[in-house]
């Protein structure tokens, strides 16, 4: 029997003491507490009702959830983790329709409660620059109307530039443009110098050269392999894209885009993760305050 259900799920978090205990295992090393006001880590009371602490350095009361994702939250906590093993065990994500069914809340509150979830995955990039065989190349997003042209230069679609360390991770974002001066900062920043980098023959490339072990392959002529020198890592990761967005989420605005490219990232990143460490994984970035104003911030 697969031992990753909600079966488990609710015999691992029966209530919210153990959801807070948990919490307090994952971000805050050994389970004691760390003031999120002053830092302090001595001399931290607590509350009878075992979920308030008080500060002796700094005289101020705080939870394990003050400065988190879950601060100022009307869901219970077990209604979050709940969302994040449902995000484990799935492969391509949940809308917020579907969502909403399953924890039985209002569409708007899951829409929220996953914009929150991306939000904090698309400022939670902390990794090393890549290394060994890197494939470079970008894709083009949305577009309402059949039909026109396709790839650079279509009408209404939002660039998606990308870069992947064959097996391994890979770095997704929207940009303004698929241009030299938008591109190359974002490969010398993802990408250590004299690393091995594979690219089509797009211009913007041309200059790779200079910091980088450069080889193209020639798609205008139909060349698509040639030994190792291939994109089609990250090919096969536009098509997954893709269908992600078109068939779970149908076309999400440009605003948001770069938080369902996110959310694609770390799935990708963590697909060899079983889904228990990808929970504990998720829960573990959860240490940052977001408000409404991050997920929609007013013109």
């Amino acid at each position: 029997m697969q031992k990753y259900n909600l079966f488990h799920f609710f015999k691992l978090f029966p209530d919210e003491l153990s959801c807070r205990r948990y919490l307090e295992q994952r971000l805050w090393p050994n389970g004691n507490p760390v003031c999120p006001h002053c830092g302090n880590t001595h001399k931290i009371y607590r509350y009878k009702n075992g979920k308030t602490f008080k500060c002796a350095a700094c005289m101020r009361q705080f939870q394990v959830t003050t400065g988190t994702i879950y601060e100022n939250s009307n869901l219970p906590l077990r209604t979050w983790f709940l969302t994040f093993y449902i995000l484990s065990v799935s492969k391509k994500g949940i809308s917020s329709i579907e969502l909403s069914k399953t924890l039985g809340i209002t569409q708007k509150s899951a829409w929220y409660l996953l914009h929150k979830i991306r939000y904090m995955l698309e400022h939670s990039d902390g990794r090393k620059p890549m290394t060994g065989i890197v494939e470079a190349d970008e894709t083009y997003i949305g577009g309402k109307k059949r039909g026109g042209k396709r790839g650079r230069g279509a009408e209404n679609k939002v660039p998606v530039f990308g870069i992947v360390q064959r097996k391994n991770d890979i770095y997704i974002v929207p940009v303004k443009n698929a241009r030299r001066k938008t591109l190359e900062p974002i490969i010398h920043e993802r990408v250590r110098a004299g690393t091995h980098i594979m690219t089509d023959e797009w211009t913007a490339y041309r200059g790779l050269y200079k910091n980088y072990e450069h080889e193209v392959v020639n798609h205008g002529r139909r060349e698509y392999v040639r030994g190792l020198v291939h994109t089609n890592s990250l090919e096969g990761a536009w098509s997954h894209l893709k269908r992600t967005l078109l068939g779970t989420y149908h076309r999400p605005s440009r605003e948001h885009l770069s938080k369902y490219c996110a959310e694609f990232q770390f799935n990708y990143n963590t697909r060899k993760y079983l889904p228990e460490r990808k929970f504990r994984k998720s829960i573990s970035l959860t240490n940052s305050r977001i408000t409404y104003k991050d997920i929609v911030p007013r013109v």
